[in-house]
């Protein structure tokens, strides 16, 4: 694992927390806490919502989950690489000019070896019993002789 993908976990782990943290709240019977609930005489129904009251639980999670990604972005993310381009020098070419001698010219074809990419394909391949398999073969380089003029 690289650094930055350690950076990226621990990033998230620590904005996991805080927004864990911002919605705990005890539940349950006297004693608080998470538990079994002791059931009490039937008293006043209340109409909120697990947010709160206005929402007040739920803004310090989402404020907490924009500045941790912010955060983690700002971490992760490397900085833009100017890259500027070389300069071009031309120069012009020096002619020599020399006699001209006229004799005959045999040409020799001339080849290079290139390396060519092959695309992946699927071979059908016959088994001992009769069936007939399909078989990804994957891509790859081959050497290839190419005539050159």
């Amino acid at each position: 694992m690289n650094n930055k993908m350690k950076i990226m976990m621990v990033a998230t782990a620590a904005v996991v927390m805080c927004m864990g943290t911002c919605f705990a709240r005890g539940h349950g019977g006297p004693r608080g806490g998470f538990g079994p609930r002791v059931m009490h005489a039937p008293s006043h129904h209340h109409h909120y919502s697990v947010w709160g009251r206005g929402g007040r639980n739920f803004w310090p999670g989402f404020v907490g989950g924009v500045v941790g990604g912010l955060v983690s972005d700002a971490i992760v993310r490397p900085a833009p690489v100017v890259v500027t381009p070389a300069p071009v020098v031309v120069s012009q070419p020096v002619v020599v000019s020399q006699p001209v001698v006229a004799a005959p010219v045999v040409s020799t074809p001339v080849y290079a070896t290139q390396s060519v990419w092959v695309e992946g394909r699927y071979i059908d391949q016959a088994q001992p019993n009769g069936t007939i398999l399909r078989v990804w073969q994957p891509g790859h380089y081959e050497q290839r002789q190419v005539l050159v003029q």
